[in-house]
């Protein structure tokens, strides 16, 4: 059941995010058919699919099983507290997006990587050091990522409020 809702919500996830692709302006100079929109809806399409398999494969399983699983006897959010993970990792989806254009590219990307980072390491690993490394990498990748796209592949990310 678990699979199924996260299937499902990440499809619709997916399909927003193909719908706001056709927004990424294409510059002149592509070759071979790659635009700035290539990537984007090759990662788009992706994650449809991988959707769609979920739903597909809890749909499968649901049919096999009999009986009810203890887990449909959960509440709704105990549910989610088991799915913490999925759940604040879509969180940060939302309010990265949402606040990429206001904010910029690197600053967003430094606390999503760092939150994320922080969401998918297990209460019991959670240390000084682990804020430390999480906190560098967010650094070093982001910074790396906005000096790629917009020196080598000239694609204009938002500096926001570092203009």
């Amino acid at each position: 059941m678990k699979d199924l809702v996260t299937g499902i919500v990440a499809a619709a996830f997916s399909a927003f995010y193909l719908m706001q692709t056709s927004g990424i302006k294409v510059f002149g100079g592509a070759t071979a058919g790659v635009t700035a929109q290539t990537v984007p809806r090759l990662w788009g399409v992706a994650m449809l699919a991988l959707s769609i398999l979920l739903i597909l494969r809890s749909i499968l399983a649901m049919r096999k099983k009999s009986e009810q699983d203890e887990e449909e006897s959960l509440g709704f959010l105990a549910r989610l507290k088991e799915r913490r993970e999925v759940v604040c990792t879509f969180a940060l989806l939302i309010l990265y997006a949402a606040l990429m254009k206001p904010v910029g590219f690197i600053i967003m990307s430094i606390i999503y990587v760092y939150l994320q980072v922080w969401v998918l390491t297990p209460l019991e690993k959670r240390t000084k050091k682990m804020h430390t490394i999480a906190g560098g990498l967010a650094v070093f990748f982001s910074v790396s990522l906005y000096f790629v796209f917009t020196k080598y592949l000239m694609v204009m990310l938002p500096p926001g409020i570092l203009k």
